[in-house]
């Protein structure tokens, strides 16, 4: 089996610039694992761990970077524990006066 062994997940995180800041990424902290997957296939930096136990007494992950999400969704299909929700932002109302009049 002279193969060369594929990784699941890349250890470098790219730079994306399309489709960024339009996110939001929620994550139930109370009930995430740490499992560390959504980290892990994350392919910019997203997430972190964080350095105190949840109320299950893992350090779960947390959103720290959420400008850098371009919406891959993948996050929220591998993790485990449904604990992660990606969603597009609302866009903010227009200020009262600065309508466009066309």
């Amino acid at each position: 089996m002279g193969g060369r062994a594929i990784p699941l997940f890349k250890a470098e995180k790219t730079q994306v610039t399309k489709n960024v800041g339009i996110w939001d990424v929620e994550l139930a902290e109370d009930d995430c694992k740490a499992c560390g997957f959504c980290s892990n296939i994350c392919p910019v930096d997203v997430f972190a761990s964080r350095e105190v136990p949840n109320r299950l007494g893992w350090f779960s992950v947390y959103v720290k970077h959420e400008q850098n999400c371009f919406g891959c969704m993948l996050c929220f299909q591998i993790c485990p524990d449904f604990c992660i929700d990606v969603t597009a932002k609302t866009r903010p109302a227009a200020k009262p006066g600065k309508e466009k009049i066309s």
